[in-house]
């Protein structure tokens, strides 16, 4: 009876870490989705907002169980970049980091991350989790040096704005 207690006790645990994980997913695709619906690029006008993610499979899984109508693809490569506006970038490695923040150089793209290094490299706004939830911050001088505005109602929901 013990052991089967300690097995559930074990499962219940890995289950909610699970799901925890999912829900953390869930909540960033959201707040990448709401990022882009208060950005304002420059002409001409975006009919629908293309979203790229770069070393994000969960995130792009959880992209497909969200109800928005969304245009939204796995990339690896600095030539597909043509078709982003929003890239949310997974990857820490600062080489490659390099190499895209070349590729991106005054391109009118917002480009999210939830990794500190790619945030301090070439990142305007980062997600931040935490045991309190998931908030952001946003570097104000790299999102304009790209051309890109940031609605005033997201700027004020930021925990730090640079």
């Amino acid at each position: 009876m013990r052991a089967f207690l300690c097995l559930a006790l074990l499962w219940s645990s890995c289950f909610s870490a699970a799901l925890r994980a999912a829900d953390e997913y869930s909540i960033k695709a959201t707040f990448v989705y709401r990022f882009a619906q208060f950005t304002q690029w420059p002409p001409p006008p975006r009919t629908q907002i293309r979203i790229c993610l770069l070393e994000h499979p969960e995130l792009l899984a959880a992209f497909g169980q969200l109800s928005f109508e969304l245009d939204v693809k796995a990339i690896n490569d600095t030539r597909m970049l043509e078709n982003c506006d929003v890239l949310m970038l997974g990857m820490s490695n600062r080489q490659a980091l390099q190499e895209w923040r070349t590729a991106l150089n005054g391109r009118p793209m917002l480009v999210i991350t939830d990794n500190a290094e790619a945030y301090r490299q070439l990142g305007m706004i980062q997600l931040l989790t935490s045991p309190d939830g998931i908030n952001f911050q946003v570097n104000l001088q790299r999102t304009k040096a790209h051309q890109l505005k940031l609605g005033s109602q997201l700027l004020k929901l930021a925990q730090q704005v640079d």
